[in-house]
């Protein structure tokens, strides 16, 4: 199996209107394209007469038509020339699907599942999207790694003095991994402490699962005192989903959901999915900003000197070669 029969989000499904959309995914060029009637299509983003990118020209009905030379595909990848009636025209077509506020692609008849969203319980609060300067495996680990939350983050992860006190455990299946960590949180904004109701000295539980077709990881985050006997008002579930551009850059998108324990409609959480999102947005773009000071972009972890917050290096990189590439490594840890 290669990376291009999972399913991925390429696009948020409001930037898909009248004129196509270009996008790379694993280094394939894809054009996208709403019909007549409104449905997403994609196909190859190179014309076959002569290589222009078809995302540059318009839809023209149910296909879209190339600005060089007119030539036009329908979303099954069929095509026509208008200089050249009889000759017979092809270019690659991709199954599409719209959900969650995205745009989803994976090859022409590949069998690989949708992946599952479970958010019974919770309200939507945003989809973004972000652009990560680092190969897939250097993203994942940026996002599957908690110690970094000392001194990158500000709401959400642990306090840089204590790190030591946090306890981390990872258990591992075939096809997924899961940490779950739990220490004393970092101190927050005032105001955004009080809105959560938490307070200082309270545990920061943080559990998260990667899952490999495709590449994303579902992360669960709330607060307790420290014996556990108070919980905060909100709790907050991310899937972010990991999506190779190229050999340097991925793309990622995430869809934030919370539930609240305030009463009212939704636990008032729409009064102030406004700032929600804000908050979800910077976290993130701090990830960004950190990544664009790697070093150098090898995704080789042989000679690192690795703490114990870094045991799912390993464990993703074997996933991700077996699970989402086709390779055969395996490696299972349990505890």
């Amino acid at each position: 199996m290669t990376a291009l029969d999972h399913w991925h989000p390429v696009l948020l499904a409001r930037a898909l209107r009248r004129r196509p959309v270009g996008v790379t995914l694993a280094g394939h060029p894809v054009a996208l394209f709403r019909t007549a009637s409104g449905a997403a299509a994609a196909v190859s983003d190179v014309c076959p007469h002569r290589r222009l990118k078809l995302s540059a020209g318009e839809v023209v009905g149910d296909v879209i038509r190339c600005k060089y030379h007119g030539w036009t595909f329908d979303g099954c990848g069929r095509g026509e020339s208008p200089g050249t009636p009889k000759m017979t025209a092809c270019t690659t077509s991709y199954d599409v699907r719209e959900e969650h506020g995205l745009v989803w692609v994976r090859n022409r008849g590949s069998s690989a599942a949708f992946p599952a969203v479970e958010a019974d319980g919770f309200l939507p609060i945003c989809t973004l999207e972000h652009t990560i300067p680092a190969p897939l495996e250097l993203a994942v680990d940026n996002f599957n790694e908690i110690e970094h939350s000392g001194t990158v983050h500000d709401t959400f992860g642990y306090d840089l003095d204590r790190m030591h006190e946090v306890r981390v455990k990872v258990d591992a299946t075939p096809d997924s991994v899961v940490v779950t960590n739990a220490g004393p949180t970092k101190r927050l904004n005032r105001a955004f402490g009080w809105l959560l109701n938490v307070r200082r000295g309270d545990t920061f539980h943080d559990t998260w699962t990667t899952r490999f077709s495709p590449v994303h990881s579902v992360f669960d985050h709330w607060w307790t005192s420290p014996d556990g006997s108070r919980e905060a008002m909100v709790r907050w579930r991310l899937y972010i989903f990991f999506v190779p551009q190229d050999a340097r850059t991925t793309r990622i998108f995430s869809l934030t959901f919370a539930k609240s324990r305030y009463p009212g409609p939704a636990g008032g959480l729409r009064l102030v999915r406004w700032l929600f999102r804000r908050e979800i947005d910077r976290e993130i773009r701090a990830d960004v900003a950190m990544l664009h000071h790697l070093a150098d972009h090898d995704t080789g972890i042989e000679g690192l000197k690795l703490s114990r917050f870094d045991k799912v290096l390993g464990l993703t990189r074997e996933r991700i070669d077996r699970v989402y590439r086709g390779g055969t490594t395996l490696r299972v840890l349990t505890g």
